[in-house]
């Protein structure tokens, strides 16, 4: 009785390994790449806005700026869940204006282009019910 494998089990396994580490390599890409808006230069004290996100929840749901310039959004992040800020023309989300990279336990400031007058969306990508309203003044 011949205990060994047989070749075509031994290939059928072998490609599980480079499946997982081509998977993780994408992974750790996707994750270190750098997504719109985000400015390590601005210090956090000086953003124009904060958006606090904790239990699954923005600190905010209506916030206002100036318009006709851009402005810095600060995004603290005390879950351990990722999250973003997400800007849209209204809250069917079909036209995205901004949209933020996400971030874990950690901050980041946005840099946002300006927007005209008006009233817009905003809400976390990855958790669609932490939203509001954002109002660009004119």
């Amino acid at each position: 009785m011949n205990h060994q494998p047989s070749a075509r089990r031994l290939r059928a396994r072998q490609p599980i390994p480079v499946i997982a580490t081509a998977l993780l390599g994408l992974t750790i890409a996707a994750c270190s790449s750098s997504s719109a808006g985000t400015d390590p230069s601005v210090d956090p004290a000086a953003a124009d806005i904060t958006l606090i996100a904790s239990e699954m929840a923005f600190d905010q749901d209506e916030i206002s700026v100036s318009g006709d310039s851009a402005w810095t959004l600060q995004l603290v992040n005390e879950d351990n869940a990722p999250h973003n800020v997400a800007i849209y023309a209204d809250d069917s989300a079909g036209e995205s204006l901004f949209v933020g990279e996400l971030i874990t336990a950690t901050s980041t400031v946005y840099q946002v282009p300006a927007l005209e007058p008006g009233t817009y969306f905003f809400r976390c990508d990855l958790h669609p019910d932490m939203n509001g309203t954002l109002t660009v003044e004119g």
